[in-house]
């Protein structure tokens, strides 16, 4: 049953990673306008809520009794393997696929901070570095949030009473 659940948490992962990933696309290839955007973040933001949800729903359809531990666990699991998931696509795509856009932006900050030389510097230190410093945000960004959103979700995917067992007698 642990290697299910596992299984299981990593599709779903796969599935709520997806979301991010298509706002991140997004966001890159078409620059959406600020209210757009913010429509964008908004849809992202509750669908990975609700989806999270979901899974926590349909993960408790197996047992008879499932707590709110059990639901914060598996929505920890899920979140987890889905900030993983993101983690390394956000890598790829400012490593591998526009490595331009963090050129373009360090290039913007650089033009803010053109008053003080010590501040370009070090943004033109980290500039080589940003997609391993993105990568660790990311994985701790989205678990934190993951285990944030789980604690509140579990509490509406309980079922069963844990008094009802009368074999333990």
């Amino acid at each position: 049953m642990q290697s299910k659940k596992w299984s299981i948490a990593a599709t779903y992962g796969l599935v709520l990673a997806l979301i991010t990933i298509s706002y991140q696309l997004i966001q890159t290839v078409f620059t959406p306008g600020t209210a757009i955007a913010l429509i964008l973040w908004a849809v992202k933001f509750g669908g990975t809520l609700y989806l999270l949800y979901y899974f926590i729903k349909e993960f408790a359809k197996q047992s008879d009794l499932f707590t709110y531990s059990d639901g914060f666990k598996f929505g920890v699991l899920v979140s987890f393997m889905s900030s993983i998931i993101c983690a390394v696509y956000i890598y790829l795509h400012f490593a591998v696929i526009f490595p331009d856009s963090i050129a373009a932006q360090m290039e913007q900050a650089m033009n803010m901070m053109q008053s003080n030389p010590d501040a370009i510097d070090q943004i033109a230190k980290i500039e080589d570095k940003l997609p391993q410093i993105m990568f660790v945000v990311i994985i701790f960004y989205n678990t934190v949030f993951g285990v944030i959103a789980s604690s509140i979700i579990a509490n509406y995917t309980k079922k069963g009473d844990i008094f009802d067992n009368k074999e333990s007698f």
